[in-house]
């Protein structure tokens, strides 16, 4: 046995040593054909992950809301991707590739079944570059993705950056240190907000060359959006847009702008919905003055509705920064029979541009019945100036605007107006929902709701029996200093928003306002430490309207200042059965990082939505959400 034994081994270890020797040499077996150039010089991969829970507890409810007081969920409602996987290489021949993996959230806003497995609904995208010695081309396809063209053909809302920064979007990207967030919008007045911002969402083929003979250049996107859908989901949709620019100088740019959408409306694609538009640009500078001016001619139609030709104008003149006061003065008109959804205006002509699809439709809705809106933001059939500027006292940086905008034809006998306070957290009660609430006036967006007042001041015809007059007034103040040796900043937001029968240059306040919007948000930074910072937020938003708007369900009249009305000064109040709204909000947060690459975030805030005269507005609660994004 002991010889057996040994003789076992011998020959299992000249096995072994003689395998070993052949197999040296010998290269892994490949089903790939031998390749005799170098590999690829590059190739790296980044992304990042995110969790998300969330608590929300309520002590009073909409009552037709569910009835839900106490809500427990991890996953974002708003379709955030919670996985993304960036691909990219380049190849020795100077060739780039990428491709974009994310993965969708467990939550599909209001489809039937809520708890969904995770998908690719964002898609996998694959790109490529090349150089060429007439310029380099880009091309990229696959799931969804952000493009930018400009503010009349493809272009995310995006204002003055006047915001309350307590609410945190997730796809911000992270900075080295906590505090950072904050002092970048002391210094700059902007945040980072990730690639949506200011963008909007494709799926189809784009592509780019920059670089061209005669400093010539030219993108373009031809695909789908999702502000542009059928009413059925296995119809056709299509939205192409190209623009050519040619970059005359280093100061003087031109460029001209094509967009054309369709639709089917029908289950037989014989009606369509269809709109095109043509713009030019002009982009000129000089020693301290920036003017930007964009001209355009659209057209749309449908089977019910042929507005014909429509015009429309965008001027923006800017001073330097550099100067003393920076001014920004910029100019609008957009006519009512210029459309278009995936531009920088709000539409209130067609309402069905925006098809009432669950779960599709529902999330792209924007603000419908003469929108009131913030400095920044056109809407079409309306026309208007305003004026910006900034001002720097030492620490204290003081910014601020005034604008009046009028009607050019009569519209619905409705206004609608965005919530600054609460806002978000309303959003999240109700995620991408229409005509909800106890009255069925409240419209949630992406991570924003906004409100239906109806106006009984009307013709034969359902109209308002008036133009409407706009005024807007935004001010802000930001400060930063050192405590015990820590940064700490205070950022003071105050808007004042009126809607009337008759032109004014200023807001006015009384029972002739049909709509009157003030709002009060101040956010509080304070470094705790290079990892750690702390942010509180307090906002405050009232609501007024006058007689010619709904009328609440409870008889008796309410003060519309109960304060001044304890103290008797009467000249400082009046008795209102219309909307007297008041919301109210008071946060706390933590910004932490874990690592170089991992922060977490939490963020808790006890909120109020009440309206004496409309009893079931009565909201109350609290909530917390915690945030971890990791990058890699």
């Amino acid at each position: 046995m002991r010889g057996s034994f040994f003789l076992i081994i011998f020959f299992m270890w000249v096995g072994s040593s003689y395998s070993q020797d052949t197999t040296i040499n010998q290269k892994s077996f490949s089903s790939n054909i031998l390749s005799y150039k170098n590999p690829t010089s590059s190739i790296s991969f980044s992304g990042y992950y995110r969790f998300l829970g969330f608590i929300r507890n309520q002590q009073e409810a909409f009552p037709n809301n569910s009835g839900k007081t106490l809500v427990i969920s991890s996953g974002d409602a708003y379709r955030e991707p919670m996985f993304l996987l960036k691909l990219n290489g380049k190849t020795r021949d100077n060739i780039t590739f990428g491709a974009d993996l994310m993965l969708n959230s467990l939550y599909k806003g209001p489809s039937p079944n809520l708890t969904q497995p995770l998908t690719l609904n964002l898609g996998l995208n694959l790109s490529t570059s090349i150089a060429t010695r007439n310029g380099i081309f880009n091309l990229k396809s696959g799931g969804v993705s952000w493009y930018r063209q400009s503010r009349l053909t493809v272009w995310g809302n995006r204002s003055f950056n006047r915001i309350s920064i307590f609410e945190r979007r997730p796809q911000t990207p992270l900075n080295k240190i906590p505090i950072n967030r904050y002092s970048r919008y002391y210094n700059s007045g902007l945040i980072d907000q990730g690639i949506r911002y200011g963008s909007r969402a494709f799926q189809g083929i784009f592509f780019q060359g920059s670089k061209l003979p005669f400093n010539f250049s030219v993108k373009g996107v031809i695909g789908k959006s999702n502000f542009n859908r059928s009413l059925l989901e296995n119809s056709d949709n299509f939205t192409g847009s190209l623009q050519l620019k040619n970059t005359l100088s280093s100061k003087f740019k031109i460029a001209y702008n094509y967009l054309s959408s369709w639709a089917d409306i029908d289950s037989l694609s014989d009606e369509r919905r269809k709109y095109f538009i043509h713009t030019l640009e002009l982009d000129k500078k000089w020693n301290k003055i920036h003017v930007q001016m964009e001209v355009g001619l659209g057209k749309y139609s449908d089977p019910i509705n042929t507005l014909g030709y429509g015009e429309s104008i965008l001027l923006n003149v800017k001073t330097a920064k550099s100067t003393k006061v920076p001014l920004n003065f910029q100019l609008y008109r957009i006519s009512p029979q210029f459309v278009n959804v995936t531009g920088n205006f709000l539409n209130t002509s067609i309402l069905e541009v925006f098809p009432n699809v669950e779960g599709v439709g529902t999330t792209i809705r924007t603000p419908y019945q003469s929108p009131i809106v913030g400095l920044g933001f056109p809407v079409n059939n309306r026309q208007g100036v305003s004026i910006n500027a900034d001002f720097n006292l030492g620490k204290l940086k003081l910014n601020g605007g005034i604008g009046f905008f009028a009607e050019i034809d009569t519209s619905h006998a409705a206004l609608s107006y965005i919530h600054n306070v609460n806002s978000q957290t309303l959003s999240r009660i109700n995620v991408f929902a229409q005509n909800w609430g106890p009255y069925n006036l409240l419209n949630s967006t992406y991570r924003g709701v906004y409100e239906n007042v109806n106006i009984t001041d009307t013709t034969a015809g359902g109209n308002a029996n008036f133009k409407k007059f706009f005024n807007t007034i935004e001010f802000q103040a930001k400060y930063n200093n050192k405590i015990f040796g820590k940064n700490y900043y205070i950022f003071s937001l105050t808007r004042l928003n009126t809607c009337q029968k008759e032109f004014n240059l200023f807001p006015q306040v009384g029972s002739q306002v049909l709509i009157s919007q003030i709002s009060e948000e101040i956010d509080f930074s304070f470094e705790l430490s290079q990892k750690a910072a702390l942010v509180l937020s307090y906002g405050i938003e009232k609501v007024l309207g006058n007689s010619y708007t709904d009328i609440g369900d409870n008889p008796e009249p309410t003060a519309t200042n109960t304060f001044f009305e304890q103290l008797g000064l009467e000249n400082l109040y009046r008795y209102t059965n219309s909307r007297n709204q008041k919301n109210t909000l008071l946060g706390f947060g933590l910004d932490y990082k874990i690592n170089h690459n991992a922060m977490v975030f939490y963020r808790y805030n006890q909120y109020r939505y009440f309206d004496p005269n409309f009893v079931e507005n009565n909201l109350k609660g609290w909530e917390m959400i915690l945030e971890l994004k990791i990058n890699f």
